[in-house]
């Protein structure tokens, strides 16, 4: 693992170099604001509700807004892919990647997904003749030029374990990656001790000179298959099994502690993994020997689930993504 997380090491290293150097072209979009909100590790930051957060704010401030993604784990024959135009969804889950699926669920922007995100951004503005992009997981895809990199650090593991993958979680070399950024957002303070989100708001502040704010991920709803939200104390004293398909289920899992149930056990699949009835199977034969009382699992699985579930008490728990202390450089500049 070691030996691997040296080669990845080089290769995003020189790459990187690359482009600092000049070497490598950087395409621009012409007269349109492109924000990227990115990570420097894999996963776990909680960037689909800050995606979300930033779109509505953008509109809320009469902006024309698109979201562009890569689409990640997305099979599809033709790109750049319209997933929506703000009205209607184009594309099914499969074929835009769930997180591009979940935005089109919850917002009321176009979302266009492909590999190549700057014929992606000059689909959304000829098409829509959007005024800003919010580039969506894209702070390694260095071929695009934008205006503000928005870097997402969770507080719960915000170095990586120290490591680059396959060893640790880190895309790219920290400190590299982190003079990069135009500002941080620390996200899931609420699931660490407040000294401890002070030393880390600190370190990042000192360390790299760029803004950083802090915001948090709360629940707003459990809903049912159909969507009606229910009370959150239902889970009070409850007996609870979650499955997910999440880079840290873990956080999942505090996030249902809050909520206090009696007992819970958690079942995991690998990040964005597409449910089969065999794993249905599995978690409903799990609830039923440790006699849970609801199931329960996230937004993000919800869209990867098999069709015509035959499974009682599941429930989807809604996050959303709250600043609590917003030192952005949009907020420095007013």
């Amino acid at each position: 693992m070691k030996i691997l997380s040296y080669i990845y090491f080089f290769i995003t290293s020189f790459r990187n170099w690359l482009y600092d150097k000049n070497i490598l072209k950087v395409f621009k979009v012409e007269d349109v604001e492109i924000i990227c909100i990115g990570n420097i590790t894999v996963g776990g930051t909680g960037k689909t509700p800050a995606v979300q957060f930033f779109a509505k704010k953008l509109q809320d401030m009469g902006k024309n807004v698109a979201i562009v993604s890569r689409g990640y784990k997305g099979k599809r024959k033709h790109e750049p892919l319209l997933v929506s135009d703000g009205k209607t969804r184009y594309a099914t889950p499969i074929e835009s990647g769930d997180e591009p699926y979940l935005h089109a669920l919850n917002l009321k922007v176009p979302i266009i997904v492909g590999k190549n995100r700057y014929k992606a951004c000059l689909f959304a503005k000829e098409k829509f003749n959007v005024d800003t992009i919010i580039l969506d997981d894209g702070f390694q895809h260095r071929r695009l030029k934008r205006d503000r990199d928005i870097v997402l650090i969770d507080a719960t593991n915000p170095f990586g374990w120290r490591a680059l993958l396959p060893k640790g979680t880190l895309r790219e070399d920290f400190e590299g990656g982190c003079k990069r950024a135009s500002e941080f957002i620390i996200t899931k303070s609420d699931l660490i001790e407040d000294r401890d989100l002070e030393k880390l708001k600190r370190f990042f502040k000192t360390r790299f000179g760029k803004p950083v704010s802090i915001a948090k991920h709360g629940v707003t709803s459990l809903c049912d298959m159909e969507g009606n939200p229910k009370p959150l104390f239902w889970l009070e004293g409850k007996r609870v099994l979650l499955f997910s398909g999440l880079a840290n289920p873990l956080n999942f899992e505090k996030t249902v502690i809050s909520l206090k149930p009696s007992y819970i056990e958690r079942v995991d699949f690998m990040d964005h993994h597409s449910f089969k009835p065999k794993d249905m199977e599995l978690i409903k034969k799990r609830a039923e020997n440790m006699h849970a009382t609801f199931i329960i699992t996230t937004e993000k699985d919800l869209v990867k689930l098999p069709k015509n579930l035959d499974i009682e008490n599941l429930y989807v728990l809604k996050i959303e993504f709250t600043m609590l202390e917003d030192n952005s450089l949009e907020n420095m500049e007013d």
